[in-house]
Formats: structure tokens, sequence, C-alpha cells
């Protein structure tokens, strides 16, 4: 009966999955329920991922696996919001991710699931944590294992797209006496394929460009470190982090230019962009010391360093070609080298006890960053390669936060308050050395930011019984702008647009409300408030005729109201589904200048579906999927819908040591993203599609002891600095 209702629901979830079905009712009697960790949990304050126990996570990286995660949403441009919210901030292990952007996207895509542990997910982070990150937190757990003795788990496996791709990762651990020794390594070998292009209409022209992209850049990342024991109350632990990208790229990109009222095609642009070399390194370390006594007494302190460092050379080939597009009327050709230089240090000391029927909880951080960016650009000519002064630069940021905060909680019967305030003191100053468009001039321009900020929360809960409690929070939060935001310098992306930063970008506040509702890890519901001033985001706009320039702006305000529902159930033993649903209204107050202020509004659904079904004690089919419909993306622009379906099973082998799976990934091929903006007289239009559909298969097993110890909690004295790395 079971094996004739799998197919059956399947269908239902729009995937199909054919099964014999001859099993008796007499055997379906005979089955034995085990507990198993849930795929989605709900804990407190957090929706947790457990990405170790899901079948369609084989093979995906962590970019993929938190466009499956509940409410995360990924934009085309690798921007991630959380309940509809931006300003996202990810760890990995309780550690900032050095990086935003595109950097951010290319740490991401180098961690596999088969590393990743789960995928933490906290919308209201309390006063503990750093003020930046008016969209909560997403926390990454990479795999650390705990048990006594020697162990650990190897994987592999292959996936069959566009083109074929491999990956690998080991796990390891040795814990004896008072040492625990641990490290892992994984590595996703293949090429990945990608098409898109934009459509713009603007000053009488239609612009029609289409880019395949072949990106060959191969991650490999690893981790170590060592925990010792000094007694039952002091511990010392050091750890490194290290995340490598590198390997070469290619685009080709055509370009039609015709007339916008008769369609006329006037010329034609072909281009190759040659990325013949590219590496991007992030390294972490630590230095960490905890204390806890029986008293329920806690003191723990971290030093970091971390440090980002990326080399980029690339040679981009232009060729104007009449409508016929054979004959040239032009051709030229760009060398770029890029060098980025990221050095970041933080201390960080927190203390906590109880206090009459509570805690109190405080802390201290210093962090500083030093930033160095150095563009230079070569016109190619056919004997010789000039330096081209007006379009090369040096840009130099550093950036110092003093923070610390104050927090307490206390129980009163069946009520519970937390409140908490922070204050952070923020001093930075930078400085672009180019040469002026104008003048052709040796220039200087100056960046400085100075300011202290308060940030108060609380958290007040009522627990209705020993299964349901309500909650009311409010929090204060701010988005600091990337360091490459800040750096003033025009870039040119191609022969009509171009990308420029903006030193007189202010910092973004964000104030939330937030109204819960829990049921024991069966329901969770929230409705939030958010209201942004000083918004920022990048604002497409035209320059001289038909040439486009984006730039970072602060632009207005936002209103956010979003209903977030989550539930697990249980229709049958053997059948678990895990569903969230977001539904909020977005609200842009834009005021870009005097002549163009708009207010924009939209409301967007978002759905996230998750079944497993229990073919038996060692065989699991698993479909999953999402939707989002439309959404504001930036300032003006519009994104369309989007949705995927998942479908996996996994089989225990060689007495449940061994783990086979095969899956599929994006069954329908319709992973694709598109924006649009037409306001103000420019009419524009994004697309594209990536190497989404693919068949994997894959091969894990497990070695040495297995029986788990307790993990040891650990945190970094970076908590936010480093997202901003873009």
């Amino acid at each position: 009966m079971r094996l004739l209702l799998v197919p059956v629901l399947l269908c239902i979830s729009t995937t199909i999955f054919a099964q014999d079905s001859t099993m008796s009712v007499r055997e379906l009697k005979s089955i034995n329920v085990t507990s198993k960790k849930k795929t989605i949990e709900f804990k407190g304050d957090k929706i947790i991922y457990n990405v170790s126990t899901s079948v369609n996570a084989m093979g995906s990286n962590a970019l993929e696996l938190l466009k499956q995660s509940p409410g995360v949403m990924v934009g085309p441009s690798n921007s991630i919001s959380l309940n509809g919210k931006g300003g996202v901030t990810v760890y990995i292990d309780g550690k900032p991710s050095y990086m935003q952007g595109d950097a951010l996207a290319a740490l991401l895509k180098s961690l596999q699931s088969a590393n990743i542990q789960s995928i933490e997910l906290m919308p209201n982070p309390s006063g503990k944590y750093d003020a930046a990150g008016s969209g909560g937190i997403i926390n990454i757990r990479l795999k650390k294992l705990t048990a006594s003795g020697y162990n650990g788990d190897i994987s592999a496996g292959i996936h069959f797209g566009e083109t074929p791709k491999t990956e690998a990762a080991l796990n390891m651990n040795y814990r004896t006496g008072k040492f625990n020794l641990y490290g892992n390594y994984n590595h996703y070998f293949g090429h990945r394929n990608m098409r898109y292009g934009f459509d713009r209409v603007q000053a009488g022209q239609l612009i029609d460009n289409r880019t395949a992209d072949t990106d060959m850049r191969n991650p490999v990342n690893f981790k170590a470190g060592v925990d010792y024991n000094i007694n039952s109350r002091h511990t010392l632990g050091v750890m490194m982090n290290a995340n490598l990208y590198f390997g070469p790229g290619l685009t080709h990109t055509l370009t039609d230019l015709s007339d916008s009222a008769t369609g006329q095609l006037q010329s034609v642009l072909k281009a190759k962009n040659d990325y013949y070399s590219q590496k991007q390194n992030w390294k972490n370390y630590n230095f960490n010391y905890q204390y806890k006594d029986t008293a329920g007494r806690t003191f723990t302190a971290d030093l970091d360093y971390g440090a980002y460092r990326a080399r980029i050379k690339n040679i981009l080939y232009n060729a104007f070609l009449k409508p016929d597009g054979i004959t040239e009327t032009d051709r030229y050709s760009l060398r770029t080298l890029n060098s980025s230089d990221i050095n970041i240090y933080g201390i960080k000391a927190d203390y906590e006890q109880p206090i009459s029927h509570g805690k109190l909880y405080t802390g201290v951080k210093w962090s500083t960053v030093e930033s160095g960016n150095r563009v230079r650009l070569y016109d190619v000519k056919t004997s010789s390669e000039d330096l081209n002064i007006m379009r090369s630069n040096d840009f130099r940021y550093d950036e110092k936060i003093y923070a610390a905060y104050l927090m307490a909680d206390q129980q009163w019967g069946q009520w519970k308050l937390q409140a908490a305030l922070r204050a952070e003191q923020t001093d930075a100053g930078g400085a672009l050395n180019a040469k002026s468009k104008f003048t052709q001039q040796d220039t200087v321009q100056q960046v400085n930011n100075r300011y202290l900020g308060w940030f108060p929360s609380f958290n007040l809960t009522w627990k209705q019984n020993d299964i349901s409690s309500f909650s009311l929070l409010y929090n204060r939060k701010i988005d600091r702008p990337t360091y490459a935001d800040l750096n003033p310098f025009e870039y040119q992306m191609d022969e009509l647009s171009f990308w420029k930063g903006n030193s007189f970008l202010r910092p973004q506040y964000a104030n939330s409300v937030t109204v819960g509702y829990n049921a024991s890890g069966i329901l969770a519901a929230t409705v939030t408030y958010t209201h942004i001033r000083d918004m920022f985001v990048s604002i497409t706009d035209s320059i001289d005729g038909n040439k486009m320039i984006i730039m970072p702006e602060n632009v207005g305000s936002q209103n956010l109201l979003s209903l977030n529902v989550s539930s697990a159930f249980t229709p049958l033993p053997w059948w678990n589904v895990t569903a969230n649903a977001n539904f909020f209204h977005k609200q842009n107050r834009i005021d870009f200048d005097a002549a163009r202020a708009v207010t924009l509004s939209i409301n967007t659904v978002m759905l996230n579906l998750q079944q497993v079904f229990d073919l038996d004690a060692k065989t699991q089919v698993e479909v999953s999927g999402y939707y989002q419909s439309p959404d504001l993306g930036g300032g003006y622009q519009r994104t369309l819908y989007v949705w995927q379906v998942n479908v996996g099973v996994q089989r225990k082998v060689w007495k449940e040591k061994g783990t086979v799976r095969i899956g599929i990934s994006d069954l329908f091929q319709t992973s694709r993203w598109a924006s649009l903006r037409d306001f103000d007289g420019l009419y524009y239009r994004t697309y594209g599609s990536e190497d989404s559909r693919q068949l994997k298969l894959g091969f894990s097993y497990r070695f040495g002891n297995i029986r788990m110890a307790k993990e040891r909690d650990r945190s970094s004295g970076l908590e936010n600095e480093s997202r901003r790395v873009k």
C-alpha cells in the first residue's frame, strides 16, 4: 500500500516516480518506526536545515542549498535575503564569511554539501550579535566529528549536466584524553555554463546583449583545528580555515544595436573576455579560550586574523561590425590586472552568569579592516601594451569598530523577558588615487566616516503550556556599505555599461517588530514589520545618450510587512512533510533626485515544500521544491517568478556505514532568472540561466568509532566585518 501511495504523492508534487505496488498490508504492519533527525527543525528563534540528512542536498554547494532553505531568497546577482529582508549576515561555523557579493558567492560555491552539517536561519538574532545584518543571520555549520578515538567519513560524486563534474570530501577526527584533533577537505572540479543577457531601449536605440559564460574555476577548501581541555573548566582551541578558488573563465558576448522605432540593425559589437588567470584565497586563523564552571559562569575570548587575496587577470577583445556581421569598422583590446588585499583583525570577549531567575550577559569587541584594491588597465596594441592611466587606480579603505553590549533575561512563571543594549563606534577612512578625467592630473579623493550607533533589542515570551508559546520581539540593526561600494572609481563593464562606487554612501538602519507563535517544533508563525531608512541599492541610470551606469545610492526608505508560517507534520508513519510559506508586502519609497520620486509596492509569495518517504528502514525518497513570485529588486527593478523541483533516492549499505544516492536537481529546468526596469525613459530587461538540471550520483562511507560526544561551541571575533568584502 505504501509503495502504491508514493507514486501518487510524487505526481501531486509534479514529480514522476514509479514503484512496484505489490507489498501487502501485513508487511506494512511489521514496520518499526525509529526516531530520526528531521531535515527541517524549528528550535526557539531559529530554523535549522539539516543538510546531512537531506537526500536532495547531495552534490549541491552552499549557495544552491540556500535556495532550498525555508524563507531564503537568492537573487540573480547572488544577493541573499531572509523572509523578504536583505542585509543578511552569512556565518560559517559561527565565524564571518569574509566577503559579500561575487566574492561571497564564490566562497559558498566552494562549500559542498558533503562537508556541511546544517544551515541555521536566525531572522531575529539577540543583542549578543553584531548590529550589522538587518535581514538576520544565516550560519552554515560544517561537519565536525566528535566521537572518541579515530573516526571520519569520505564521499565522492559525479554530476551530469551540460558537462560532467566531480566532487570529493573527507572529514576526520581523533579524540583522546584531553585532545581533540579534527579537519576536513572538499573540492569540486568541472566547468559551469551560464547564459545571460539584457535588452535595453535608450535614447531611441535598442540594445540586445547575449552572453555565453564558461566558469572553469575550481573551488577547494579545508579546515583543521585542535581543542585542548586543560581541566574541567579551562579549554584552549586553535583553528584554521582556508578556501581557494582558482582557474580560468571565458565569456563570449554579442550585442546588436538597432533603431528602436524601425528595428533596423545599425551595428554589431562582438566581445570576448578571457579570464586567463583567477586566484581568490580566503584564510582565517582563530585562537579561542573558554572558562566554564559548575555555577553556570562562562567566559570566552577569541583572537582572529582573516586574510583575503585576489588576483584577477583578463583580456577583453572588442570588434565593431557593420549590420552584415562580418565587416569590421573598429577593433581594440584591453588587459586588466586587478588585485585586492584585505586584512581583518578581531578581539572579542564574552561573559555570562546566572542572576536571580535568569542570566546576565556582557561582552566587548574590537575589529579593524585594512583594505587595498589596485587596478591596472592596458591598451593592447599589435606590438605593445600601454598603461591607460585614466582608467587605473589605487583605493585603500581602513575601518575600526569598537563594540560593547549588556543583555539580561529573567523568568517570572510563564513569562520571560530578554533585553539588550549594544553600542558600536565606527571610525573609517579611505583614499582613491587616480587621474582626473577632466584635468588628467593626479588626484586623491578622501572617504571619511565616523559615527556612533545604539542598538536596543528585547524579546518578551509567554509560555502558554508545555507545547505552545507566544513572543514579541524588537530590534534595531545597521547595514554598512561594502568596501567596494565606497570606491568612487568608474569601471567599464563593457563598451556601453559602467559601474561606479559612491564614497558618500551612508549606512542604512532598520527597526523591526515581530509577533510570533511556536508550537513545539510542529508549527512556527511570525508577523514582522520592518522599516528601513537611508536604504541603499544599486541604481541603473542613463548617461551620454545610449550608455548606462550602475551606482549604489541612498535612495529612500522601505516598509516591509511579512507573514511567515512553517510546519512539520507526519501524515503517515513513513511520510514526513515540511512546509514553509512566506507572504510579504514590500513598499519602496524612492527619492532618487528632485525629478524622480516614486513609490513602488509589491506582494510576494515564497513557498518551500519538502517530502521524505521511508520506503523501508534503509531506503528514502525525497521530493523538494520552492516557488517564488515576482519581487522588487534594487530600486526600480521587478524580478519575475522562479520555481524548482528536486527528487532523490538514497539507500544505506554495508551495515549502514555506506550510503548510495541518486538524484536530479531542477527536474523541469525552471531555475531561470529575469528582471525588468521601465522607468524614466529607460527600459531594461535582464535574464539568465545556468547548468542547474543535473543527474547526480554519489557515495559516502563512515569509518571508525561513531559514538558521538558533545561538540564544543565556538564562535569568532570577526562577527561581521568580513562579509562586506566584495
